[in-house]
């Protein structure tokens, strides 16, 4: 398969199944997607994805973010595209919008599909920095009113701002 094959795979997707949120959910299969006709980006990557490994070709789901102008408000959203191997290099395909991942999309993980490369929880906005403290550290566990368990994986946000 030929790049230009790839884009016209990923634009066919995009123009059978207009992007729809709350006509899937993160639990449905690619092909419920496929078969009720709409979906949000998770259900398109997934898809072509599909396509992708039927033709013998390596892909991947990619989750992250990314930044939409073009809007009628600019906002960056959390965002799901797909990466095929072509050429010697990966490719990737942003279906949801209908157009290849670029300066606008941020990366945060690669995976066979949402659950190897999902994310853990929500999304975290401005000028804050995580500091993963892991259960073997025991911060607090087990602690009398703390509520933490000594499996817990603490998260502490620090306040840039306020650290000098």
């Amino acid at each position: 398969a030929t790049l230009d094959g790839l884009r016209e795979l990923a634009s066919a997707i995009h123009r059978r199944m207009p992007f729809r949120p709350g006509e899937t959910h993160v639990s449905s299969s690619a092909a419920q997607a496929f078969a009720i006709g709409s979906g949000v980006c998770q259900d398109h990557a997934h898809i072509f994805i599909a396509c992708c490994r039927r033709l013998g070709i390596p892909a991947r789901y990619v989750s992250g973010y990314v930044f939409s102008p073009g809007h009628a408000e600019t906002h960056v959203a959390s965002h799901a595209w797909a990466e095929a191997w072509v050429g010697e290099r990966w490719r990737s395909f942003d279906v949801a919008n209908d157009c290849q991942a670029g300066e606008d999309h941020i990366k945060l993980a690669m995976g066979a599909d949402y659950f190897d490369a999902c994310p853990i929880r929500g999304m975290r906005v401005g000028g804050r920095r995580e500091m993963i403290i892991p259960p073997a550290l025991g911060y607090g566990a087990n602690s009398p009113g703390t509520g933490i368990a000594a499996n817990d994986t603490l998260v502490f946000v620090v306040d840039l701002l306020k650290v000098s």
